[in-house]
């Protein structure tokens, strides 16, 4: 999980009928956001507690309604969104990320030092909050911070 978003983005030349995505569900259902573009990213090294990594699954389900998608669920773990391409979606609801939002169940945060933590829920995005995000719909780099405050 790095750079799913910008990858998925950058495909022009094929059109799959499923998409899967992983997602960072650590940023929550409602804020479209991603981590910027980094060729050589890598989330074991952007932050000590690799939590800072990817996209949110509102940022997912943005990219992909523009990509001609729509997104039908998540995996229980709460790390891979599933899309579908609207011309066979067929009876398939199309879900909001909101409604098909599911938290991540894994808990591999580290310290300095590479010892797990075991973070979840806020406390994870207290330890990354002055890394930047890129905010989808308008463009602009936020800190992570201000999904706490949201």
């Amino acid at each position: 999980m790095g750079n799913d978003y910008w990858v998925w983005k950058a495909i022009t030349v094929a059109q799959p009928r499923i998409v899967v995505v992983e997602y960072n569900s650590i940023y929550g259902p409602d804020k479209a956001v991603a981590v910027p573009y980094d060729p050589t990213f890598s989330r074991q090294t952007a932050h000590t507690s690799w939590l800072y990594c990817g996209a949110s699954l509102a940022a997912l389900v943005h990219l992909g309604a523009k990509k001609g998608y729509s997104f039908v669920g998540s995996n229980s773990a709460g790390n891979n969104a599933f899309f579908v391409s609207n011309c066979v979606i067929g009876g398939l609801k199309p879900l909001t990320s909101q409604e098909g939002y599911v938290e991540s169940t894994f808990r591999e945060s580290r310290d300095a030092d590479g010892n797990m933590t075991y973070l979840n829920g806020i406390a994870r995005l207290h330890v990354i909050k002055d890394m930047p995000l890129i905010d989808i719909i308008s463009g602009k780099t936020i800190k992570v911070n201000e999904l706490i405050t949201a």
